[in-house]
């Protein structure tokens, strides 16, 4: 009897420390300012490089407000995606940024919306260009979108 609960115990243990892709995430991305990238839900970019960032932007959430496939969605928002990213600066100070920020125009996957963070004793600016499926789906998930982005610094004088 000893013998079959150590084994199931065992096989429990192993069980419970495998983690499937979801779990793990995707990787984190290495991107200059001042150039556009996208980022998946619970993804990171350091930016200007992995070995000495200046900033780390997460893809911490996304708010989906996406129609049915065929129905008609007149009152809908004008944004399907509501992506919430955090912001951390070299010493390790953070701050959520929520986007979109200016809540003006219509639907249209291809907008633009700017915010600005303060980060490094310096601003800031925050753009989220627009967001992709990855797949056409009826009702896409957090993991079937990706957000591109765009982060500028100020000139250094």
């Amino acid at each position: 009897m000893r013998k079959y609960l150590l084994l199931a115990a065992l096989g429990l243990s192993v069980v419970a420390c495998s983690k499937t892709d979801e779990e793990v995430g995707p990787t984190a991305i290495a991107v200059p300012f001042n150039e556009d990238f996208s980022l998946s839900y619970r993804q990171q970019a350091v930016l200007p490089s992995s070995n000495q960032p200046e900033l780390t932007v997460s893809l911490t959430d996304m708010q989906l407000s996406f129609c049915h496939k065929g129905a008609i969605c007149c009152f809908g928002p004008s944004y399907p995606v509501y992506p919430t990213f955090l912001v951390t600066d070299a010493q390790g100070q953070s701050q959520e940024v929520k986007f979109p920020a200016n809540q003006i125009g219509t639907y249209n996957t291809n907008w633009l919306d700017t915010t600005s963070v303060r980060a490094n004793g310096q601003r800031y600016l925050l753009y989220y260009l627009k967001y992709n499926l990855k797949a056409e789906k009826d009702q896409p998930a957090k993991k079937d979108v990706m957000v591109t982005l765009r982060v500028t610094k100020p000139i250094q004088n």
